[in-house]
């Protein structure tokens, strides 16, 4: 496959090189892939040169160093102890879990010394209490379980709503950086890690503690001694664990890396079926995917191998302290020191203890996963926008809605070398409708784009009725301004919910109404339920003429004092054209306007043509006299740049 070939992937298959360098050094042996993923994913993971040596210096720390610490005291403070009310009632029922489990090996205790008379004289009452402990065990189990589950569930419910809300309203910029499936994973895989870590450590780090507590007792009060030699046993186990614990860390960062950048794969990939399909690139597309498959799965079981460790560790020293207790016994029982019911009863605790006391060997590995997600999450939430309301904004007064660009330069961060928009000064007089053309780059969409302020100029200013918007209130000034871009964004709702997102409060017959200003009503009707018609994940169900007509009906409901369209009319045929061109003439009759456009109908509309090359201003007029100049717009006209009505 070329490595030109077109590909809706913001990775297109000219970088693929990268990717697959990274994956070649993850199959060579496992000492060179855990150094090479290591690597990658620090890179991956950061965005400067300061964040990647900040990442590659935490995974050198040990399982638990002060950043992890650090990272588990805010992670407590932030999420767990706001809600100790229903931990405390979680707890309680994990108490009394454990003080019936502690309970179960004295009752055996009893029953076989019961069985060992002759008489047997309490084997109702033994039935009883081991019938009894049982339910109480099943009763409390129960309540435990979804009482704790609630609390996790709710936790990362807020986790994800907090993200999600902090996502949604950072800088587009921010919003820009990262591809939708990356964001997605953030806000799921990792949320999912998280989950699992609380789940464990709720379930582990305090029940199974309050049961080896309980059970622990029960061992001491029936041998003290046979007690002594198996607490001696377990503590060998901490070294293998927290050294594997360590590596589970590592590999849950390097496999959230990984989940993101499949899930973004898969995400465009579901997204850009009609290309794959006419350009038969079914098999190119698998094979991409199957390779990020690949990947993800080479570190699950990565992980799976680690954690695997942990069982027959503490599985082999419990088999130890088993036979060790078994000979001790025999030695004691025969010696007449101890009875067989202390034996069965002391074996019966030490047995119980051993799921819990594994489960607490595999705690730190999970929780280790869980802290790597959670990096990531605080990441993500602990950025702050840049474009905010400065101290003492005021709302924007607006009036005829005439705009300003006053020397307005600005440029991408992702290029620094050059400027988008350089010294760009042009009054627009209220009420006035402004074209702005050039060829593709020039920096049109950059102008429109930083009217609303979604991004901020890095130089000059620009004033809405004399008031520089970067004093003005976000929300006032976004208030005044409908967009209508070329890239229409629909959601998965009725028409008429997608047509409201104008004004929200709008009733029936204003949404009819602005949808029949956008020669859209005819169509709408037309559809299987009209208005509360669904129309499929980004409109996917209409054409592209009917989503523009939708989303020019969105800004018509709007009704703001200021208009931008970034070729609003470009998936028009000359029918709609002639119709919707009809209805932006009267919408914007006596209301600013700055337009993009390529055809000549909507050029030629405008009360003045603006033409841009390499960023700068080069020529304003109208379009008589800019033909007349034979200048820059003369060249565009001619060379095809500007196309007929409905061409």
């Amino acid at each position: 496959m070329s490595k030109t070939t077109e590909f809706p992937s913001a990775r297109l298959s000219h970088q693929r090189p990268e990717i697959i360098e990274k994956r070649a050094r993850g199959v060579k042996d496992d000492a060179t892939k855990d150094q090479g993923r290591e690597e990658a994913a620090s890179k991956a993971a950061a965005s400067d040169p300061d964040a990647a040596a900040d990442i590659r210096k935490k995974a050198k720390g040990s399982a638990f160093d002060a950043a992890s610490r650090e990272l588990l005291s805010r992670f407590l403070q932030d999420w767990v102890f706001p809600r100790w009310r229903q931990l405390l009632v979680a707890f309680a029922l994990m108490a009394c879990l454990a003080a019936v489990t502690g309970a179960y090996p004295m009752i055996i205790k009893l029953s076989f010394d019961t069985l060992m008379e002759t008489e047997g004289s309490n084997l109702l009452l033994v039935l009883g209490g081991i019938i009894s402990i049982t339910m109480l065990r099943s009763i409390f189990l129960y309540l435990q379980t979804v009482t704790s589950q609630r609390i996790v569930t709710r936790m990362t419910t807020d986790m994800q709503k907090k993200a999600f809300t902090h996502l949604i309203t950072a800088d587009f910029a921010r919003l820009s950086r990262e591809t939708p499936g990356r964001l997605l994973s953030r806000l799921t895989n990792d949320i999912n890690f998280i989950q699992l870590a609380l789940q464990a450590s709720l379930s582990t780090a305090v029940r199974d503690v309050l049961m080896i507590i309980a059970l622990v007792g029960s061992m001491i009060y029936l041998d003290p001694l046979m007690s002594l030699f198996v607490l001696g046993v377990y503590p060998i186990a901490a070294l293998p664990i927290a050294l594997i614990s360590e590596r589970l860390r590592k590999v849950a960062k390097q496999t959230q890396l990984e989940l993101g950048e499949m899930t973004s794969m898969l995400s465009e990939n579901l997204a850009g079926t009609r290309l794959i399909k006419t350009f038969r690139l079914e098999d190119y597309t698998s094979e991409r995917m199957h390779g990020s498959f690949e990947d993800v799965f080479r570190l699950k079981m990565k992980a799976v191998r680690n954690r695997a460790k942990l069982d027959p560790i503490l599985e082999a020293l419990g088999g130890l302290a088993v036979a060790g207790v078994i000979a001790f016994a025999y030695w004691r029982i025969s010696n007449g020191i101890s009875t067989v019911g202390d034996f069965m009863g002391f074996v019966t605790a030490l047995l119980m203890a051993a799921q819990p006391i594994r489960a607490l060997g595999n705690l730190s590995g999970r929780v280790q996963e869980g802290l790597a997600a959670a990096e990531s999450l605080y990441g993500l939430i602990d950025e702050k926008p840049k474009i905010v309301d400065r101290p003492g904004a005021k709302p924007l007064d607006i009036g005829d809605g005439a705009i300003s660009f006053q020397n307005v330069s600005f440029g991408y961060q992702q290029a620094a070398d050059r400027d988008a928009v350089i010294d760009f000064t042009l009054d627009i007089p209220g009420g006035q409708t402004v074209a702005l053309v050039g060829r593709s780059g020039a920096g049109k969409s950059t102008i429109i784009n930083l009217v609303p302020r979604l991004f901020d100029v890095t130089g000059g200013c620009i004033l809405i009725d004399g008031q520089d918007i970067r004093d003005i209130t976000l929300e006032s000034l976004r208030g005044s301004i409908a967009l209508v871009s070329q890239d229409v964004t629909m959601f998965d709702d009725t028409i008429r919910a997608n047509i409201s997102l104008g004004r929200l409060d709008a009733s029936e017959d204003e949404i009819v109404a602005a949808a029949t200003a956008a020669a859209a009503h005819g169509f709408i009707l037309e559809q299987p339920r009209g208005y509360d018609t669904r129309i499929g994940a980004s409109g996917m169900r209409l054409s592209g003429g009917q989503r523009q007509r939708i989303a020019l009906a969105r800004a018509i409901l709007k009704d703001s004092p200021i208009l931008l369209l970034d070729e609003a009319t470009s998936a028009l045929d000359t029918q709609s054209e002639l119709l919707v061109q009809d209805a932006l003439a009267k919408f914007t009759k006596n209301r600013t306007t700055l337009v993009i456009a390529h055809r000549l109908s909507t050029v030629q509309n405008a009360n003045l043509i603006c033409v841009m090359e390499d960023g700068r201003l080069v020529e304003t007029g109208r379009h008589s006299d800019l033909i007349a100049k034979q200048g820059a717009y003369a060249r565009l006209a001619g060379g095809g740049e500007l196309t007929p009505s409905g061409g």
